[in-house]
């Protein structure tokens, strides 16, 4: 399905703020049959426009999620058994900064 010029220069904020006077709008009661139904489609091309940004923008945040686990190293850290205390602190916490 083709995008036209104002879906792709559209933002998620901006198509909100459209579906929310759409609502209000026929919440009103003050348009008429033809332009409600034209209205209520605008609001669902909004809403499937919103809701596709939101499943982008949760991919993403998956995506970025995942990298960051694989960055993370595991470092072996000596513990004194009596007192529980590390014993090599300062490189642990040299490499947590």
């Amino acid at each position: 399905m083709e995008k036209t010029k104002a879906q792709t220069k559209k933002t998620f904020e901006k198509a909100i703020a459209e579906l929310e006077q759409i609502a209000e709008s026929l919440e009103n009661g003050n348009l008429g049959l033809d332009k409600s139904i034209s209205e209520f489609e605008k609001g669902m091309k909004l809403a499937k426009f919103c809701r596709e940004k939101l499943d982008e923008a949760e991919r993403k945040i998956n995506i970025l999620q995942k990298d960051e686990h694989k960055n993370i190293t595991k470092k072996k850290i000596n513990i004194k058994k009596d007192t529980g205390e590390i014993t090599d602190d300062e490189d642990i916490q040299g490499s947590l900064l």
